[in-house]
């Protein structure tokens, strides 16, 4: 009897986080889901996926703007639905990519596939990190911006064709 108990609890443990639509995580400014030396969302995917969670990344811009993004993120949800037939997806978004999330949603027209948003510290009512840094001078701020580019592409994380962290100054 203990046995069979044991066996009733691995099961039920592998669907615990079972959902009825799939789940698309959606990282912040300065990473990217696919880095090759670590996992933006740490255990959480693998934990998630072992408990029954069909699970999405969003693989947008390390450093794109919230209105690129928010595209990439729409061609994403897009691909999921002509692959898989899912029709509505849950989004948990992190920093930046809940504003990316929220501007996909309402600016491309995607509330149809959005079930729900989770955002977690996302800046919903502005910066104040950025407010400072936008108000550097325009050739101190290019010059960090250049160094942050070229940081993250050594690093292999920024893999877009040609990086523009200064899109936040231009914003």
């Amino acid at each position: 009897m203990i046995y069979k108990n044991n066996i009733e609890v691995k099961k039920t443990q592998t669907e615990r986080c079972k959902t009825k639509h799939p789940i698309f995580l959606i990282h912040g400014a300065g990473f990217r889901d696919d880095s090759r030396f670590y996992n933006y969302w740490g255990r959480i995917p693998d934990a998630l996926k072992k408990m029954g969670t069909e699970l999405y990344y969003s693989g947008q811009d390390a450093w794109g703007s919230i209105e690129y993004n928010a595209g990439i993120l729409k061609k994403k949800i897009l691909d999921a639905v002509k692959k898989t037939g899912t029709k509505k997806f849950n989004l948990i978004a992190h920093s930046r990519g809940g504003l990316e999330a929220r501007y996909m949603i309402n600016e491309l027209g995607m509330g149809d596939y959005v079930v729900s948003l989770t955002t977690i510290s996302t800046p919903h009512f502005d910066s104040k990190t950025m407010d400072l840094f936008v108000k550097l001078p325009e050739f101190l701020y290019k010059f960090v911006s250049i160094f942050i580019s070229f940081y993250f592409r050594l690093l292999g994380i920024y893999l877009e064709a040609s990086p523009d962290s200064i899109w936040f100054y231009k914003a």
